[in-house]
Parts: C-alpha cells; sequence; structure tokens
C-alpha cells in the first residue's frame, strides 16, 4: 500500500513538472513573437519616409493664438489699404467737380484761341505775298500779320502762367512756342527776299517758295501742335468722369470689406473663446464705419457730376470739330493767296484747296467766285490777275464769301463756348473733402484692432 502510494505520488510530481515546462516554452513562444513583431514594426518605420514633418509646420497655425496674430495681420493690411484710398481720393473727387471742369474748359478756350490765331496768322502771312513789293495794301497786310502774331504769343504767354502746376500741358505749350519761332523766321526771310533788290519776278517767286514753305510748315506742325493741346485739355473732363468712378467705388468698397472682415473676425473670436465681443474690435468697427460715412459725403456729388458730364463732353467734342473745320476754312484761304502769287507751284495750290472739301458744303466756300482765279495766272487778258486778286481780297466776292464762312464758324465757336459754360455750371461743386480725417480715423481703428487682438492673444499665454 505504501509502494502504490509513493509511486502515485511520484506522478502527480513528474505531471507537475512537465507543466511547468510547458507554460515556460509557451511564454516563450510568445515573448518571440512580440520581439519578432517588434523588429518589423521598427524596421518598417525606418524604411517609410516621414510623414509626420509637414504636420509639425502646419500645427502652429492651427492653434488659436496664431490665428489671432494671422487674423491681426489680415485686418492690418486692410486698414492701411482704407487709410491710402482715402487719402488717394480726395484729387480724383475734387477733379470731378464744378472747379476742374471749368478750369478745364477755360484752357480749352485759350488752346482755341492759339489755334485760330495761328491760321489767321497764315492766312495774313499768304496775303502778304499775293502782292507785288511795294504795293499799296502790302503795309496794311503786314501789319495784320503782325497783330495776329502778338496774339497768339499772348495767348501763349497767358497760357503758360496758368499751366505752371501742369507739367504735361507746359510742355506742349513750349513746343507750340518754339515752332511758332520757326514759322517766324521762314516769313521773316522771305519778307528779307521780296524786299531785296533784284527783278520783281525772280524775289517774287523766291518769296513765294519760303511763304508756302512756311505755311506747310504751320498747317503740318503748328497747327498740329496746337490741336494736340486742345485734344490734351478736353481729354482732362473725359478721364476725369472715367478716375473718379473707380476712385469712388474704391473709397466705398474698401470700409465695406473691412467691415466685413472686423465682423467675420468678432465672429470667430466669439465662437472660438469665452462667447464675449472683443471691446477693440467694436471700436474699430465704429471708426471704419465713420470713415464710410466721411466717403460718402465726400463723394456726394458722383450722381449729379455722372448724369451731366456726357453732356459737357459732347459740346466739347463739337466744339473741337468747329475749330478743325475753321482751322481747314482758313488753311484753304491760304492755298488761294499762294497760287494766286508768284507761286512756284499754283497746281499744287489748287490741289491742296480741292483736297480740303470747302466747296458745296454748310458753312463752306462759294468756289464759284474762285474759277476765275485759278487760271488768272496762266490767263492772256491782261486784267485777269488784277480783277482776280480784287476778288479774294477786301469786298470782293470770293473774300466775302470766305469772310462769311469764317463769320459763321467763329460765332458758332462763340456760342459753344457758352454752351460748354452752361454745362460746367450745372455740375455740382465738389464738396468738403474728409480724406485726411478718414485717414487718421482708420489708424485709430487699427490701434483698437491691435489692442483688442492683443488683450485675447494674452488669454492664451
Amino acid at each position: 500500500m505504501s509502494i502504490r502510494a509513493g509511486q502515485a505520488r511520484a506522478g502527480e510530481l513528474e505531471v507537475a513538472r512537465a507543466g511547468r515546462t510547458g507554460a515556460r516554452m509557451t511564454v516563450g513562444v510568445e515573448v518571440g513573437r512580440r520581439a519578432e513583431a517588434s523588429t518589423a514594426t521598427l524596421t518598417g518605420s525606418a524604411a517609410q519616409p516621414d510623414r509626420g514633418g509637414p504636420a509639425r509646420w502646419r500645427d502652429p497655425l492651427r492653434t488659436t493664438p496664431a490665428r489671432i496674430v494671422v487674423h491681426g495681420l489680415l485686418l492690418a493690411a486692410l486698414l492701411v489699404a482704407t487709410a491710402v484710398v482715402a487719402l488717394r481720393a480726395g484729387g480724383p473727387a475734387t477733379t470731378l467737380g464744378e472747379r476742374s471742369a471749368a478750369t478745364a474748359a477755360r484752357t480749352g478756350t485759350s488752346a482755341r484761341q492759339i489755334y485760330v490765331g495761328l491760321a489767321d496768322a497764315d492766312v495774313a502771312a499768304s496775303a502778304v505775298f499775293l502782292l507785288p513789293p511795294g504795293a499799296d495794301r502790302m503795309a496794311g497786310l503786314k501789319a495784320d500779320y503782325q497783330r495776329k502774331i502778338h496774339e497768339v504769343e499772348h495767348a501763349l504767354n497767358a497760357s503758360m502762367g496758368a499751366a505752371v502746376d501742369d507739367p504735361d500741358r507746359l510742355a506742349k505749350l513750349a513746343t507750340i512756342a518754339a515752332r511758332l519761332q520757326v514759322y517766324q523766321r521762314i516769313i521773316s526771310d522771305a519778307l528779307a527776299v521780296a524786299e531785296a533788290r533784284g527783278t520783281v519776278a525772280s524775289q517774287g517767286v523766291l518769296a513765294s517758295a519760303y511763304a508756302r514753305e512756311a505755311s506747310y510748315y504751320l498747317s503740318t506742325q503748328l497747327l498740329t501742335a496746337a490741336q494736340t493741346l486742345w485734344d490734351y485739355d478736353t481729354r482732362l473732363l473725359r478721364e476725369a468722369r472715367v478716375d473718379a468712378r473707380w476712385w469712388a467705388a474704391a473709397s466705398l468698397l474698401m470700409p465695406l470689406l473691412t467691415l466685413a472682415a472686423l465682423g467675420a473676425v468678432q465672429w470667430w473670436l466669439w465662437r472660438r473663446t469665452r462667447r464675449r465681443l472683443n471691446a477693440g474690435l467694436l471700436v474699430a468697427s465704429a471708426g471704419v464705419a465713420a470713415v464710410l460715412a466721411l466717403a460718402v459725403a465726400s463723394w456726394s456729388h458722383w450722381p449729379a457730376a455722372d448724369s451731366r458730364f456726357p453732356e459737357l463732353e459732347r459740346a466739347v467734342a463739337e466744339q473741337s470739330a468747329t475749330q478743325q473745320r475753321l482751322g481747314t476754312l482758313l488753311a484753304g484761304r491760304a492755298d488761294v493767296y499762294l497760287g494766286l502769287g508768284a507761286s512756284v507751284d499754283p497746281v499744287g495750290h489748287h490741289e491742296d484747296f480741292d483736297g480740303r472739301k470747302l466747296c458745296d458744303v454748310p458753312d463752306g466756300v462759294d468756289c464759284a467766285t474762285l474759277t476765275d482765279v485759278w487760271t488768272a495766272r496762266q490767263s492772256q487778258e491782261p486784267d485777269a490777275f488784277r480783277r482776280a486778286m480784287d476778288a479774294v481780297l477786301d469786298a470782293g466776292p470770293a473774300g466775302r464769301s470766305f469772310d462769311a464762312a469764317t463769320a459763321t464758324l467763329t460765332a458758332r465757336l462763340d456760342e459753344g463756348d457758352k454752351v460748354v459754360a452752361g454745362y460746367v455750371d450745372r455740375l455740382p461743386a465738389t464738396p468738403r473733402q474728409f480724406g485726411g480725417l478718414a485717414a487718421w480715423v482708420t489708424l485709430l481703428a487699427g490701434a483698437a484692432v491691435v489692442g483688442g487682438l492683443r488683450q485675447r492673444l494674452a488669454e492664451y499665454r
């Protein structure tokens, strides 16, 4: 009995020992598997690229303090832009008003005086060479030429005095003055040739050649420069409206955009932080609203000016067309004088006159009175040249026709000046500009934004 009990006890001990050995083997296998898994994980992570780098750069911008700073910078940029627009918009707003429009119309009138005066001077100079040297009418025609030149010089000096603050217009006036001196020198040389000793025929032909050169120079250089001056002055009116349209829009849209941005940041802070409004942003919003009110006051004349400016532009355009028509008429009269005088190319003067299209048109010339004038140089009749000269000078039929057309166009220009002045008077005056005040208010709003956001930023530090 004791022997069997001992054998049983030995068997139990053997089983227990085997169980402990199996458990140790199982734990070892599990540990080995975990080690292999850890090694595989480390190896795989080492083989793959680091995907956490960009996230580490983006993370700071996702924090509330960083976003407060970014929003503050954006609001500062908008406020600076609003202040700059408020300061810069004062000039276009003033140009749109009555005073600047009157200035542009007045300078345009002086340009017309220069243009017409130059054309008149060319007519007078051409008439001087129509007569033979020593003729009784020569002194009167020379006096007319000198009087017209002095009128142009006076208009140029007055225009230069009024253009001290406009370098572009001053440069155009200086160009006209320089070309006028060239024209006067050519005419002076022609008169010197005409009055020199020698045969009358040779003197007349050479002097007329000088005169044609002077007339051509005036038509292609001087009158072109004068028309450019007129176009520049009248273009100021058109550009005033276009520039004002953009500046008016910017003056109103920038405060509105800034107000919208302030409201968006205020809403974001209210939801992001402690559900309370930011006092600094509230003060800034009130300041920008005041800037918007100042902009509305500065541009209160825009609706009326915008609706009335087209009428003024049309009136000025009609004046320009009439002016060019008068210049063409006076140039045609100079063609007649040069063609009838001792010209080297009378046929060329006739062709120039026909090219100006002054016949059979409203406010044109009765060209039937010029039929005998163009053939007087080739006529065999002894009195043909004298009759032609009497026809184009003084009270002759051709002269009366030119005088009537000139008077009609001149009266139309004078009436056009009154129409332009009436449209200018109808334009609204420029209201008081608040650009400087608006800029200061905008800067104060910026200080309020900095203070308000700085307070919230301090809560996170």
